[in-house]
């Protein structure tokens, strides 16, 4: 009995204890105390929020509904949106998410003072046009729901940051989405989008846009106003032309282009001189500009599964590049790799490629090398200098000798040679420890030297 009188007692201090933190922001009559308020909104400011007691039930705000800043009702298989809401005036933070939630009601605006508000996971169909009233709202989260459209007004919320709509069903983008002066990150992954409003540049402010695996056929030339975006993702769309405007990303670090049904790329590309990660990789691009090698920031470069024959030679001044994909395409002769130091994987699989430049044997921080499906029939005499190599695929080419250079190879995991014109395989790699996935199959060794080979290295494939 005393354990649960103690028990009791210590769930009554701790609830005490957080109505105390919640009421330090009030005065008697219920409002929030000046020194605790933003000058510019009128509301608790941010440096506090993250304080404010977060109420989880109904029953629990409506005893306090002017101490109701952050409320979370979120996964309790609601079907509307809760009426009861509208009597919290001091109400900030929104969650219902995960419920059953069939529209955003025109009574909406009557949450003057709410600027998260997350309803992702419902089943919304309807947005109020009140929405727009919103002025302080500055997240808006309708992921996964079943929006076919959105109000027009909802482009009156003037200081919105984050807007998320993916996994909806939404074909446009209200056209005046420019009133969304602030919009920071812009999220409509998995709709049905056909275009992108022409006004979408005059987002000054926009630094995320996220339009990937939807159906968009172009870019407005206006996508080159946006200065300030640093994600620009529009993979899986239907994209055969990118605007020359689109080169006026100066500053742009990531650019995701795969997937789409690109055939070339603007002649002015290399001014996109900030670029770290491009992805073009699954498009019908058949050559590059050389202006490309003018992206001296690059560190991830994708553009597998292209018609590319060559890839021009100015690649050499990314110094910084880490990954390089060039695989699945019709390329015959590599540059010469060799300056890029700082090259930890290369990928050239699927291609025409009868010989490796020489300078290949200088990319000392190479880890992971692909080379599989090609023509290759003899590896530089000095191949091995590539020391740091875990992971080395050579399959199905026509190598009918290793350099003897290769015993230096000492961190390797993984070797593929199988499919090849092998008729001996060394020894020496029986003594690299780390060596686990071995794969020696397809070759010509004949059956003494398979049964040899099988007692050397047991857990070969051969």
């Amino acid at each position: 009995m005393k354990r649960i009188i103690n028990t009791i007692a210590l769930c009554l201090a701790l609830a005490a204890s957080v109505q105390a933190q919640n009421d330090k922001w009030f005065d008697k009559n219920g409002k929030i105390l000046p020194q605790y308020l933003d000058e510019e909104t009128g509301l608790l400011a941010d440096e506090y929020l993250p304080d404010a007691h977060e109420f989880t039930s109904m029953e629990e705000a409506l005893a306090v509904p002017e101490r109701v800043i952050k409320l979370n009702l979120s996964n309790q298989d609601l079907t509307e949106f809760p009426p009861e809401v509208f009597m919290f005036p001091n109400i900030q933070v929104l969650d219902l998410q995960q419920n059953r939630i069939t529209e955003i009601p025109s009574r909406i605006s009557e949450l003057p003072t709410l600027q998260y508000l997350t309803l992702n996971s419902n089943e919304i169909s309807s947005v109020a046009p009140e929405i727009g009233a919103l002025k302080n709202l500055l997240m808006l989260d309708l992921e996964q729901n079943k929006l076919t459209s959105l109000p027009d007004e909802i482009s009156g919320l003037e200081n919105l940051l984050d807007l998320v709509l993916g996994e909806n069903v939404l074909e446009r983008l209200p056209k005046q989405i420019s009133g969304m002066s602030r919009l920071s990150n812009l999220a409509v992954p998995k709709n049905h989008l056909k275009m992108l409003p022409s006004d979408i540049g005059f987002l000054m402010e926009l630094q995320s846009i996220d339009i990937s695996d939807n159906e968009i056929a172009e870019l407005p030339s206006s996508v080159g106003q946006l200065q300030a975006l640093m994600i620009f993702d529009a993979h899986n769309n239907k994209i055969a032309t990118l605007p020359d405007e689109i080169c006026k990303l100066s500053q742009l670090p990531y650019l995701n282009l795969s997937n789409n049904g690109i055939k070339a790329l603007p002649k002015g590309f290399g001014k996109m001189g900030f670029l770290q990660m491009l992805d073009l990789s699954k498009n019908n691009i058949q050559t590059l500009p050389s202006s490309i090698g003018e992206m001296k920031m690059m560190q991830d470069f994708n553009v597998s599964q292209n018609k590319l024959t060559a890839v021009p030679k100015t690649i050499v001044n990314w110094t910084f590049v880490s990954n390089i994909s060039i695989a699945g395409n019709k390329i015959s002769k590599l540059p010469e790799f060799g300056m890029m130091q700082n090259l930890r994987e290369l990928y050239i699989d699927s291609n025409e490629i009868s010989t490796l430049p020489k300078s290949i044997s200088q990319l000392v921080s190479l880890e992971k090398f692909s080379a599989g499906g090609n023509k290759i029939e003899v590896l530089p005499a000095d191949f091995g200098k590539l020391e740091n190599l875990m992971s080395l695929n050579l399959a199905n080419n026509s190598i009918g000798d290793l350099p003897k250079s290769m015993q230096r190879m000492q961190q390797l995991q993984e070797l593929n040679v199988s499919q090849n014109a092998l008729t001996d395989f060394p020894p020496y790699f029986s003594g690299v420890s780390s060596l686990t996935d071995l794969d020696l199959s397809g070759n010509k060794f004949t059956e003494d030297k398979r049964n040899s080979l099988r007692s050397t290295y047991p857990n070969a494939k051969l």
